[in-house]
């Protein structure tokens, strides 16, 4: 387990020792608690916030290097699990299956910010404290304007992401990008609400076999 989360943990089970403790010591200081828990809560959803939006960086993987169909550059945060990589490289896969050429990489400044030799982008990671994860709403900003580059989102939630997948859509709009998919994807609330199945990566890997090739 990741060390943040385990000192986190550990702060949480120390705070409730120590006001099991000051209770049966000193109740005229116990009744201060809330104050002091506050606090701590405070601090450690700040801790969480810059955690869970630290930037991942990568190596470019090409993909299908012989392709002929397009060129597709996929740029995600991988996020604290494995869900969105998943849903990622699904979707990679389906537009390899259709014939284009792929290159996957993280959104960090090593992430590759001329799109001349691209016929798509695609960009997404999940949704922390309702929002996009920063390092991609950042690596959209590193773009500029995007100058009417066909664009795909993909946004993975919990349960509630429509915010989320609102305000990537609306970055991506507001940079002059063609918005030309845009998938929600969830990891606790049945896919079912949005698609017509459940199985996300299976959803993310039709949905790229849809995207129509250059000149289509």
């Amino acid at each position: 387990m990741p060390l943040i989360p385990v000192l986190a943990i550990a702060l949480v089970i120390l705070l409730v020792a120590g006001a099991v403790w000051l209770y049966r010591v000193n109740r005229e200081v116990f009744k201060k608690m809330p104050i002091v828990i506050v606090v701590i809560l405070a601090v450690l959803l700040v801790v969480s916030y810059f955690w869970l939006n630290t930037e991942v960086a990568s190596e470019i993987r090409a993909l299908n290097p012989e392709g002929e169909a397009g060129t597709a550059l996929v740029v995600y945060h991988p996020g604290k699990s494995d869900f969105h990589e998943r849903v990622t490289n699904a979707f990679a896969k389906g537009l390899v299956s259709n014939g284009w050429q792929v290159d996957v990489t993280t959104a960090s400044t090593d992430a590759p910010t001329s799109l001349s030799g691209y016929d798509l982008l695609v960009i997404g990671g999940p949704t922390y404290y309702w929002t996009p994860v920063r390092p991609v709403l950042r690596y959209l900003s590193r773009l500029g304007g995007l100058g009417g580059q066909r664009t795909v989102t993909i946004i993975t939630a919990m349960g509630a992401g429509k915010r989320s997948i609102s305000i990537m859509d609306q970055r991506v709009q507001d940079a002059n990008g063609d918005l030309v998919d845009s998938l929600l994807l969830y990891t606790l609330r049945p896919n079912e609400d949005l698609h017509d199945i459940n199985d996300a990566e299976e959803i993310a890997t039709r949905a790229a076999k849809t995207i129509p090739s250059p000149g289509e």
